[in-house]
């Protein structure tokens, strides 16, 4: 039935849009919708998204026919230099509100005195990190699926605070490069790093909104009368634990619509040893780098890299009671031709468990590879087609009596409903 009203709803939603456009509504105002009806075929372990270990956002359990995802992007320009912008995100699932925000902030662009430009952003948003997720509703046009990388991104990162960014295109280089400083203050995100270390990387399309809770797998240390057993069943991802702002900063490069180069520093500055209300703080940071650079033959390759540590509880002699570093990376070559894409994607993961807590051995190793096919029909639909095998190796899965090993497929068809502009 919550399937069926989606459906219902975002139909009405996008029939609205057009009918905003239709009547050639204020400039002031930007409205574009989604729904994406998809088939999948999954195999593996009982997913992740039901309080499980699988990888994958569904399994053979959850699979068929479905809606996938639906959402809506608004922008309102509220003065000549400062605008809103909101995005909400509908599931069909257990884990929050049937609509719920992945993003909610104002942006501020005072008018250029000089050479530089610059943006002021606050609230609720994505950090600049992905290469991936850059149409509306932070979709990729390249796959349906995300990077390892990007889908960590989308389940525990939000920047809750405010953004500085200024960039400028010297004029001794003769426009032709545009140099792009970042740096950013937040709360909330103290979470962030235990679905990391309990449950892993994973491969999927599913964005966290600000309310959802996040299920763990049915971990021994969080068991009754066990270490942590204060944690939730469940993370709060996007949760202030401590009062300690963390912060990220971030230098990009681009050359013309040839060459970006990006590199971040984040840092939460949780209190490892801090919780609150079912939740723990974890101390996690990591380093980014990121490169997209237009080949011959107008194919595009995609790069990201990311390394980090996460720790949560008592610190002795430099090693937490859970203690983890993590890092990741992904090649994709993508090219677009007439109406078509093709992409491929390989992505490379792991997790490195540096401590000695009984029963909490948090080590991974993986790979996955993902092909996806996009047909645009229009400018409103478009028709996809994807294959994703991931294989991981994670010592904890002999805690529920399952191979270490294993490889889970999906294979999903997906028709794309876009509305607006």
């Amino acid at each position: 039935m919550v399937r069926v009203l989606i459906l219902i709803a975002a139909i009405f939603l996008g029939f609205a849009v057009q009918a905003i456009n239709a009547a050639e509504a204020p400039d002031p105002y930007k409205l574009r919708a989604g729904i994406d009806i998809s088939f999948i075929n999954s195999s593996g372990y009982t997913s992740w998204t039901e309080g499980f270990v699988g990888k994958l956002r569904y399994d053979d359990s959850n699979d068929g026919l479905m809606i996938s995802r639906a959402f809506a992007d608004f922008e309102i320009q509220l003065a000549d230099t400062f605008k809103a912008h909101t995005v909400l995100e509908a599931y069909d699932d257990d884990i929050g509100s049937t609509v719920d925000f992945t993003e909610a902030y104002v942006e501020w662009r005072p008018v250029p005195q000089s050479e530089n430009r610059y943006r002021l952003k606050l609230g609720l948003f994505y950090p600049r990190i992905s290469l991936e997720n850059i149409t509306a509703g932070w979709t990729s046009p390249y796959s349906m699926s995300y990077s390892a990388i990007n889908t960590w991104v989308a389940e525990e990162l939000r920047t809750v605070g405010a953004e500085l960014s200024v960039f400028r295109r010297p004029a001794m280089f003769g426009g032709a490069h545009t140099i792009r400083l970042q740096g950013a203050i937040f709360y909330g995100n103290d979470p962030t790093g235990s679905l990391l270390a309990w449950k892993g990387w994973s491969v999927h399309d599913r964005q966290s909104r600000f309310g959802d809770k996040l299920p763990l797998p049915p971990l021994p240390v969080i068991q009754p009368d066990s270490l942590f057993d204060d944690q939730d069943p469940y993370v709060a991802p996007f949760l202030e634990i401590d009062d300690r702002a963390g912060y990220y900063v971030n230098v990009e490069w681009r050359f013309n619509q040839q060459l970006l180069i990006r590199a971040m520093h984040y840092d939460n500055r949780a209190d490892p040893t801090a919780d609150e209300g079912g939740q723990y703080a974890w101390a996690t940071k990591f380093q980014h780098i990121a490169a997209h650079a237009v080949l011959p033959g107008d194919w595009e390759l995609l790069f990201q890299w990311m390394t980090g540590s996460t720790v949560m509880g008592d610190v002795v002699n430099g090693i937490g009671d859970i203690d983890a570093d993590f890092d990741s990376m992904y090649l994709m070559l993508t090219r677009a031709y007439n109406r078509h894409r093709f992409s491929l994607r390989y992505d490379k993961f792991a997790v490195t468990d540096n401590d000695q807590t009984l029963q909490d051995d948090n080590s991974e190793d993986g790979d996955a590879w993902t092909l996806a096919y996009f047909y645009e029909y229009s400018d409103k639909v478009s028709i996809g087609a994807e294959s994703l095998s991931i294989k991981t190796d994670r010592f904890s899965w002999q805690y529920y009596g399952l191979d270490t090993t294993r490889t889970e497929k999906q294979f999903q068809l997906s028709i794309r409903l876009r509305f607006g502009n």
